[in-house]
């Protein structure tokens, strides 16, 4: 069954998603912040595009920039199929551990309830799972967006939580949730101590502060071109004026 949901992603060009087929499960403890991801993707800086002209590369300095609540926009010259026209908002970050996030815009066409039919109240919801990332697939995690601390959760942003709970899936299914304030997904992505900034120095990924109605909002297909046009004016900006000061 897992193997379909990974066979329904949506896909950017030349993407062939192969994975193992594991179940999905919902599990029971918190996903905190900055947890040392038990593995790591092949690393996108590893597998670029040749012969696509880069755009002027972000400051060196990304630790500044790199946290929890960001989204990293992929550039144009990633490669890698897992990531490849992704934008992934990070659930955790830590220097001395690492990087964890989840990419928000690969939906599946797999409802959930046909993942976790034991879930009261799903059979009459139009809820898919979404695609978070390579890494522990069998793995389900939540974003919620609420203006209330909820519990068995962690805050990402603002009003923007993270969870493994059942009993708070149960919980936002029976206060009626829409889609546009719960999303599902299956696996993540993780970075080891140092991988993710070589990655950003190397100019593989564009940092902006996370924005909720791109996660509850936007159409999917629409959010990494549009955080792309906005990412690549800011750092064209940023360029021109190192290029003033330095003159």
């Amino acid at each position: 069954m897992p193997s379909r949901i990974f066979r329904s992603m949506r896909k950017a060009p030349f993407i062939v998603a192969a994975v193992i087929a594991t179940v999905f499960a919902i599990g029971l403890s918190l996903f905190t912040a900055g947890l040392a991801p038990a593995l790591v993707h092949a690393g996108s800086s590893t597998v670029r595009t040749p012969d696509v002209p880069a755009l002027p590369k972000p400051p060196s300095n990304d630790d500044a920039l790199l946290a929890r609540g960001k989204f990293l926009v992929a550039s144009r010259t990633i490669a890698d199929p897992w990531f490849q026209e992704t934008v992934v908002l990070l659930v955790g970050y830590n220097a001395a551990a690492g990087a964890t996030g989840l990419i928000i815009n690969r939906p599946t066409t797999v409802p959930l309830a046909e993942m976790l039919p034991s879930v009261p109240g799903l059979k009459k919801r139009s809820d898919v799972v979404y695609y978070g990332g390579p890494v522990e697939s069998q793995q389900m995690l939540m974003l919620i967006r609420s203006d209330e601390k909820l519990e068995e959760s962690e805050n990402v942003f603002v009003n923007v939580y993270i969870s493994m709970s059942r009993n708070t899936l149960e919980r936002m299914i029976g206060a009626h949730k829409t889609q546009k304030q719960l999303r599902v997904y299956g696996g993540y992505a993780g970075w080891l101590p140092g991988q993710l900034n070589r990655e950003v120095s190397h100019g593989d990924w564009y940092i902006v502060n996370a924005d909720a109605d791109f996660i509850f909002e936007k159409k999917s297909s629409d959010i990494w071109r549009e955080l792309l046009r906005r990412s690549s004016a800011i750092e064209v900006l940023r360029h021109d004026k190192d290029e003033r000061s330095s003159s």
